[in-house]
């Protein structure tokens, strides 16, 4: 009897460490380290914040966005053209990765790029709030998630507020104005439906993906330290912050951090976070830039997204063939297309190299 619990386990965890049976690993893996090896060097930035406008978009156009510089050159230019561009870019390289992915790989890749339907809904729920128009709404809508681009049109083409979230009724992210203490119409800010949004995300991620084998409990732990990286974000934000105290700021579930000790640390300063971290791994990164009174917490979210960009890397290439060299991808994909538009923006706005540069995360 003992032998054979001794096979049967043997079995069980040669299979749960066998990902093929589940989805096909090695072909989406190499897909994906192949578009990887596309990416902008970190060197290229320093070239970028040498450049004007003009050029960095002749440059893109030479790469991996001439498609979409082309198709938009005759209707954008400028910044415009490199923000439409690169969103579209980031789009159909993600509805790519869907496409070719196949299984419970396919599924967990699909729910976690249904953070851009969160975006997206954050976005259109914004735009109406202030009053944009429609196409400077869909100028920042990215229909890389669940929800396509038709039906985020349509969400685009309602007159209010109350009409976008009604036609949200049959879509995961409905229940969050359950947690509303007003009607939607009645809101003066979006700050807690925007939070809510990003609560249900990362729940509802956890609760799709258990982790019963090893694939989805590498997922599910990455996704964890994600949480408490995106927590700590929100920390470094809201220190010294009045009037959160009725705020449910904090996602639920990461790796390390609890909500509670998240929601004692808002009332220290810095150095008194950094004692409270200590134990954590992010103590070391953060630890530069929080030591003193005085320290730089922008600097501080910076360096927590170049932490999660590693272990990101990290995990892609201790595990070769899991869900990671995606994940690995698809964070860094979004952060090019993210630095990109930031020395744009920065170009356009008269900022200097070096104030650009301190906002890049590479």
């Amino acid at each position: 009897m003992a032998a054979g619990n001794t096979v049967a386990d043997y079995l069980k965890r040669a299979v749960d460490r066998l990902p093929l049976d589940r989805g096909n690993y090695p072909y989406v893996t190499a897909r994906v380290k192949a578009k990887k090896s596309l990416l902008l060097p970190v060197e290229t930035y320093e070239r970028l914040l040498q450049m004007g406008i003009p050029a960095i978009a002749r440059f893109l156009g030479e790469g991996q966005y001439h498609d979409e510089m082309l198709a938009l050159g005759a209707r954008y230019d400028g910044v415009d053209l490199v923000e439409m561009a690169t969103r579209d870019n980031l789009a159909t390289v993600f509805t790519q990765i869907i496409g070719f992915s196949e299984g419970s790989l396919r599924d967990m890749i699909g729910h976690y790029l249904d953070r851009w339907d969160v975006w997206n809904v954050k976005t259109i729920l914004r735009g109406k709030f202030y009053g944009a128009t429609a196409e400077e709404i869909l100028e920042d809508v990215i229909p890389a998630g669940s929800l396509g681009l038709a039906f985020l049109e349509r969400l685009v083409g309602l007159e209010t507020i109350e009409e976008v979230v009604e036609a949200l009724e049959d879509t995961p992210y409905f229940s969050a104005v359950l947690g509303l203490t007003v009607a939607p119409g009645e809101v003066t800010t979006l700050a807690p439906y925007e939070d809510l949004l990003d609560r249900l995300y990362y729940v509802h991620l956890l609760e799709v993906i258990p982790p019963a084998s090893e694939p989805t409990t590498l997922f599910h732990n990455f996704v964890r330290l994600e949480i408490d990286v995106t927590n700590l974000k929100t920390l470094l934000r809201v220190l010294g912050v009045e009037g959160l105290q009725t705020r449910q700021l904090f996602i639920p579930k990461g790796r390390y951090l609890r909500r509670s000790d998240l929601r004692e640390m808002v009332k220290l300063d810095l150095p008194g976070v950094l004692r409270r971290l200590r134990n954590t791994p992010y103590h070391d990164t953060l630890a530069p830039y929080l030591q003193e009174e005085g320290g730089d917490p922008a600097r501080g979210i910076r360096a927590m997204e170049n932490w999660l960009l590693d272990q990101a890397s990290t995990g892609s290439n201790l595990h070769p063939l899991s869900i990671l060299p995606v994940l690995d991808y698809v964070i860094a994909k979004t952060r090019e297309v993210e630095n990109i538009r930031i020395v744009a923006r920065g170009k356009e706005s008269g900022l200097s190299v070096e104030q650009i540069r301190e906002m890049l995360v590479v």
